[in-house]
């Protein structure tokens, strides 16, 4: 009966003990990222520049594809334009935003806004996932794809290919077929890269056939990405040995 309740009370104890810590390291982690926001948006369009090219000098290899998996956070539609102007900087071709929820999906013109605002005018984005997705000839300047996505998307693409299946009776079906009708909707290549947002590691249903060969690295929350430690996950991408499968 005593040990049960010491038990109790050391677990109590320590679960406080961590909760606390947690949290005030939470609370320090805002407060450091805040302070070097705010040191960035001191500094002069040169020494901007200057700072960004130390930064790029780190990365070796850029993935093609990142993808964002929010996870139970609400989006900051700050934080994210932020994450499709540093994909514009590295010369990341393709980036999507996937959150299971659908919070995104509705805030797209509001996330659109928030982006074109903060871009070049020589920077050219194109919207997969919006009604109102835009394409130039003859476009000289950097470019970038984005997409939201959600958990319908991941659940509509298999009923399109199954109804597909069951409608071709002169077609033939293997496993390579089917991969490729799943990545002909998906429209992006897969992934290179995720970036997990949460103290836990899940794919929140993400459709697993695309990323079969992506390298993940979870961060705390999509607020806490700066563009120091967004450099740093390209470094650590770039020293990975992705072998697809070899």
């Amino acid at each position: 009966m005593w040990s049960a309740c010491l038990f109790r009370a050391l677990f109590f104890l320590a679960h406080s003990i961590y909760t606390v810590f947690e949290y005030i390291h939470g609370a320090v982690d805002s407060v450091i990222n805040a302070l070097v926001a705010v040191c960035h948006e001191v500094l002069s369009p040169t020494e901007k520049n200057k700072q960004l090219q130390r930064e790029l000098e780190k990365v070796n290899k850029t993935p093609v594809h990142l993808t964002v998996l929010l996870g139970h956070e609400e989006p900051s539609l700050k934080d994210l334009a932020n994450l499709v102007l540093w994909c514009l900087a590295t010369r990341i071709s393709f980036i999507s935003f996937y959150d299971y929820k659908g919070t995104l999906k509705k805030k797209e013109e509001e996330f659109r806004y928030e982006v074109d605002k903060k871009k070049s005018k020589a920077d050219h984005v194109i919207w997969h996932s919006s009604l109102h997705s835009t394409y130039k000839n003859g476009f000289i300047g950097k470019k970038i794809h984005v997409k939201v996505l959600t958990e319908e998307d991941s659940k509509n693409s298999v009923a399109s290919l199954t109804r597909e299946i069951s409608l071709g009776k002169d077609r033939e079906f293997g496993i390579e077929s089917v991969s490729h009708s799943l990545r002909k909707q998906f429209e992006f290549p897969d992934p290179d890269l995720g970036l997990v947002c949460g103290k836990t590691f899940s794919l929140y249903s993400y459709p697993p056939w695309q990323v079969r060969v992506t390298e993940f690295f979870t961060v705390k929350s999509v607020r806490s990405i700066t563009f120091s430690s967004f450099v740093e996950d390209l470094v650590r991408y770039s020293n990975c040995d992705q072998r697809l499968g070899k």
